[in-house]
């Protein structure tokens, strides 16, 4: 580990320059203007496909050791968990992880996340659109294992939600399939200074890496 580079400067210009490219344009609407998401006769929100999240209520009642006792409140509900996995490869005796300069609809900017991230939803590509970068990687038959396990999300927004996270680590031959100018290899040392830096790293990494 001692022999690891641990400057960041490098990857900061980086990410800088990714962020010229993304072009994303994110505008608050009102609930009753989104294409594609209705309310129920319950009045809960649900996606056309009836996949993805749906917004449910929730009566919370005899709380123990909270500020108040009972509460209501609305919460995202997905039956189907998420996928994360990170890659990793072994370069000159240093272990090496892939992260992905990608911006969910509630970041400001891009910012540095999991090799794959995906719901069921997204891999049943009930957008219509593509199936997740590295599909074919994270789910090889042959795939090489360093760490798997199941973590739930934040209790206080979703309900009972599972994300598997995974660790894998390929072989020199397939990195020929990270095609993506977006993606980048970091290590431990650098994704830890990172890490200390306002609105860089995503959550889901450092909930992956902690498995090592």
């Amino acid at each position: 580990k001692k022999f690891e580079n641990k400057k960041i400067d490098k990857i900061i210009k980086w990410l800088k320059t990714r962020k010229k490219f993304d072009k994303t344009n994110i505008k608050q609407v009102g609930l009753n203007q989104l294409a594609d998401w209705n309310f129920d006769s319950k009045k809960n929100i649900n996606h056309k496909s009836k996949q993805f999240f749906s917004v449910i209520g929730l009566k919370i009642s005899n709380a123990y050791n909270r500020e108040v006792k009972s509460w209501d409140q609305p919460i995202l509900n997905q039956k189907h968990g998420g996928i994360l996995a990170i890659l990793c490869r072994k370069r000159k005796n240093i272990i090496e992880f892939l992260l992905y300069a990608r911006r969910e609809p509630g970041d400001n900017a891009l910012k540095l996340c999991p090799s794959f991230s995906a719901t069921q939803s997204n891999l049943n590509k009930a957008h219509g659109g593509k199936k997740t970068k590295l599909y074919n990687l994270i789910f090889a038959k042959n795939r090489k294992l360093i760490s798997e396990t199941i973590h739930y999300e934040e209790g206080a927004r979703f309900f009972q939600k599972p994300n598997k996270n995974t660790i894998i680590k390929i072989k020199k031959s397939e990195e020929k399939y990270i095609k993506d100018p977006n993606f980048i290899w970091c290590n431990i040392s650098q994704i830890k200074k990172l890490n200390l830096l306002k609105g860089i790293i995503n959550p889901y990494v450092k909930t992956i890496l902690f498995m090592i």
